[in-house]
């Protein structure tokens, strides 16, 4: 892969040095010439870039494979947020984006009026009860004991909370849910294997967390009820950086990073299981129209279940940060030409 990567790198290098546009001023990426219809009006294909630096790159996956099986597509950008994404669906602006299914669920359950009545009858928290965007998921799916949703949990619900008109594809391996994490040395030095076995050692441990996430479910909540886990202390680190330097130098013993950190194998930092599923899941899968047809269907699912996590990683190598390596673009046919 690094010889792969250094000639394409270089081919970057020679072109616009990366940026990638603002939203608002992106133009359309043209579509292919199409043999074979993508919707069922004819039209091409038009994919949103979705969330995050991650989907945008998925977004280019889904116009390069939708091409090369002669259907039209084009990827545009109408936002970051997911009441925009939703708004351009539904205005059939776009057809489909990429997202990730925990904070999906949580979305449309809060947002928006689902086609036919869930099967869920978990009534939403009154304000005396809610925990917050970050905990709200197991309440919403009704999971009040001492295990959280799995991610075939919340992928199974997801289909009766979408809006009409709108359809669930299929879910990727690819995750990006949130892990405790720790250092190697802290690993052996405490003799941690999953985060059951943190219990004993937590009351000495700092646990560097995200902004607005100690308090909620997920933070000292959740490790005390799910794991009996007590920290010494929980710092709210909003910065990632700032999150992942804190974990390096050992100012915390753990911190909550996505799984898809590059940071984790770049450091060989470990990943404690969550056998109770405290944090969210986070997997891959894509937001369409039923206006879609088959073969472009077809298409989007091949992509969306051939990205790993370690795809998800790798594209927060080369299209994030002030100066990204790639464009999203050059990025998405990086990944799709590596071995699978």
């Amino acid at each position: 892969m690094g010889i792969a990567l250094t000639g394409l790198l270089a081919l970057s290098a020679c072109g616009n040095g990366g940026e990638d546009p603002a939203p608002g001023d992106m133009a359309p990426e043209p579509a292919a010439a199409a043999s074979s219809p993508g919707t069922k009006d004819g039209s091409a294909v038009k994919i949103a870039t979705g969330v995050s630096d991650q989907t945008r790159v998925v977004a280019h996956m889904y116009a390069q494979q939708l091409r090369n099986q002669g259907i039209g597509a084009e990827v545009v950008d109408v936002g970051r947020d997911r009441n925009e994404l939703f708004d351009a669906l539904q205005a059939k602006q776009v057809h489909v984006f990429p997202d990730f299914t925990g904070d999906l669920y949580v979305h449309v359950a809060e947002n928006e009026t689902p086609a036919s009545p869930s099967n869920t009858p978990t009534p939403a928290p009154t304000a005396s009860e809610d925990p917050g965007f970050i905990g709200s998921l197991a309440q919403l799916l009704g999971f009040t004991g001492e295990t959280g949703p799995s991610g075939d949990d919340v992928y199974d619900a997801l289909p009766d909370s979408m809006p009409r008109g709108l359809q669930i594809l299929n879910q990727g391996p690819a995750e990006n849910t949130d892990r405790f994490v720790v250092a190697p040395a802290t690993a052996v030095e405490l003799e941690l294997g999953d985060l059951t076995s943190v219990g004993e050692q937590c009351s000495g441990m700092a646990v560097g967390m995200p902004g607005n996430y100690a308090d909620s479910d997920q933070g000292v909540k959740g490790l005390e009820s799910y794991y009996d886990c007590q920290p010494e202390s929980a710092p709210e680190i909003v910065d990632y950086d700032e999150r992942v330097d804190a974990l390096l130098n050992n100012e915390v013993q753990a911190a909550v990073l996505p799984e898809s950190s590059p940071v984790i194998e770049d450091d060989d930092l470990r990943v404690l299981d969550d056998p109770n599923n405290l944090y969210r899941p986070e997997k891959l899968v894509a937001v369409a129209s039923e206006g879609l047809t088959g073969g472009a269907v077809s298409a989007i699912n091949g992509i969306t279940t051939s990205v790993r996590t370690g795809d998800l990683a790798m594209m927060t190598r080369l299209v994030s940060g002030d100066n990204p390596e790639m464009t999203p673009e050059e990025a998405a046919a990086f990944i799709r030409e590596q071995p699978r």
